[in-house]
């Protein structure tokens, strides 16, 4: 089952290219690595439908929600009305948090790891990881 990552998609490409050309040298890396799938006639309906009709969901979301619902994949994704139209059309996905459990449940990082990387992730995504005492716990 592939992981449908905002990175697959042309749109977000493009968000990814006016960033780089602000200054973010994060890019590059990222653009190495990813490969640009486009979507079908068919999907490409199926985003525009979803576009028209969800008010709460960017160009980006609708791409990839289509996307991942049509090739089976698995959405990774942080945002609530996201997730929320995810749970409502019975599409797999996982967030931030369990992606952090997983990364300490299969061991991939130490504990003092993967207290900076959630120290990190709130401090320059200007996020709240509301399970960090949880996901840090025994």
């Amino acid at each position: 089952m592939p992981l449908c990552r905002s990175e697959d998609i042309p749109t977000v490409y493009e968000e990814l290219i006016r960033a780089k050309r602000v200054g973010y040298s994060f890019v590059d890396d990222i653009l190495d690595v990813v490969e640009i799938v486009l979507l079908s006639d068919e999907e490409f309906r199926d985003f525009r439908n979803l576009l028209e009709s969800v008010n709460n969901l960017h160009e980006g979301e609708c791409q990839l929600i289509v996307l991942c619902k049509s090739r089976g994949g698995i959405l990774l994704t942080n945002d609530a009305p996201v997730k929320r139209h995810c749970d409502r059309n019975n599409i797999n996905y996982l967030d931030l948090e369990e992606i952090l459990r997983s990364l300490k449940r299969r061991n991939v990082l130490q504990h003092n790891e993967l207290k900076k990387l959630i120290l990190d992730i709130e401090k320059k995504d200007r996020t709240i990881i509301r399970s960090k005492e949880d996901i840090l716990g025994n």
